[in-house]
């Protein structure tokens, strides 16, 4: 049980690189604006923006963003590395930095409409199913030892 979890949590260290990665790239080498602007705004209030609002938020995304890509590959190699290995402390690792994520991102969210709410459920279900089946199969393991 301790792989399937790994392979769920690898899952989610996966979806999010990629939607970070083209946010990413969308941003900084199309020169696009920031997914939120269409996301929260209608076109005619887009229009009505400041440029230095615009600027801010395509700042702000391509900071969020190239955050999580890194996250993302530190969380995957950790999982790869030590959780799979069945280091406790690797469990409590993942389970407060994702865990962490995972509410900023519903926080977050929920101030600009809820827009991203079908991402955070599916992010959501992958971490606590992933960490709860890793966590089972680690504490399981040692419970059955003593």
């Amino acid at each position: 049980m301790l792989k399937r979890g790994s392979i769920v949590l690898s899952i989610w260290s996966g979806i999010n690189f990629l939607l970070a990665a083209l946010i990413l790239t969308s941003v900084v080498i199309f020169n696009a604006n920031s997914p939120l602007l269409v996301m929260v705004f209608e076109k005619s209030e887009i229009a009505s923006l400041d440029a230095k609002v615009i600027a801010s938020l395509n700042a702000l995304t391509i900071l969020y963003n190239s955050c999580s890509v890194v996250l993302s590959v530190l969380v995957w190699l950790l999982i790869r590395k030590s959780l799979i290995a069945g280091q406790k402390w690797a469990f409590w690792v993942l389970l407060f930095v994702i865990g962490f994520v995972e509410v900023m991102a519903f926080i977050a969210s929920a101030r600009v409409g809820n827009v991203r709410w079908q991402v955070n459920v599916v992010l959501s279900v992958l971490y606590i199913v992933g960490i709860g089946m890793s966590g089972y199969s680690i504490f399981k393991s040692k419970q059955q030892a003593v």
